[in-house]
C-alpha cells in the first residue's frame, strides 16, 4: 500500500505543478512593466489625431476619418526637449506594405529654449480621397522612435 501513495503524491505534486505552471484554464495570459525615464529625457506628454489644428490647439480630436476628409492632422506636445531636434513622421496607407515607403514622410526641425515645443503635421487627401481601412503614423524624434498612432478612413 506505501507505493500507491507515493504514487497518488507524485501525481497530485505534478498536477499542482502543471497549474502552477501551465494555468488552470485555456484564457491567455497576461503581464505588466515599467521603466524610469531619464532625468531630462525628451519624451512625448500627449499626441492626438485631428481633423484641424486652430490656435496651436488640436481641434476636432478623432482616431476615425472619412475618406472624404481634406486633411489629417497629427498634434503633438513635447517636454524635455531643450535645444535643437529634429522630428520625422512617416504616414502608411492600409495598402502600404509592411517593407514597403510610407505613404507620405515629413520631417521638422526645432530649437526649444523652454525644453516645450508643439509641432503638427497633417497629410492631405490624394486625389479620390483617403483609401478606406486602418492606417498608421510614427513619430521619430532626432531618429528614435517615440510613438505612433493607429487610425480608421471610413466611407
Amino acid at each position: 500500500m506505501p507505493h500507491k501513495s507515493h504514487l497518488f503524491g507524485l501525481f497530485i505534486k505534478l498536477f499542482l505543478l502543471g497549474i502552477i505552471f501551465g494555468g488552470c484554464d485555456n484564457a491567455g495570459s497576461g503581464g505588466s512593466g515599467s521603466v524610469s525615464l531619464l532625468r531630462d529625457e525628451p519624451v512625448i506628454l500627449d499626441s492626438t489625431l485631428a481633423i484641424n489644428v486652430s490656435d496651436d490647439r488640436p481641434d476636432g480630436i478623432a482616431d476615425t476619418f472619412f475618406d472624404t476628409s481634406e486633411r489629417i492632422y497629427l498634434w503633438i506636445f513635447w517636454v524635455n526637449v531643450q535645444g535643437r531636434h529634429t522630428v520625422e513622421v512617416n504616414w502608411f496607407s492600409p495598402h502600404d506594405d509592411l517593407n514597403a515607403p510610407p505613404f507620405r514622410e515629413d520631417q521638422e526641425t526645432f530649437t526649444s529654449s523652454t525644453g516645450d515645443q508643439i509641432t503638427w503635421f497633417f497629410i492631405d487627401a490624394p486625389s479620390g480621397g483617403f483609401v478606406d481601412g486602418e492606417w498608421f503614423v510614427e513619430i521619430f524624434l532626432d531618429g528614435l522612435f517615440e510613438r505612433s498612432h493607429v487610425f480608421d478612413v471610413r466611407q
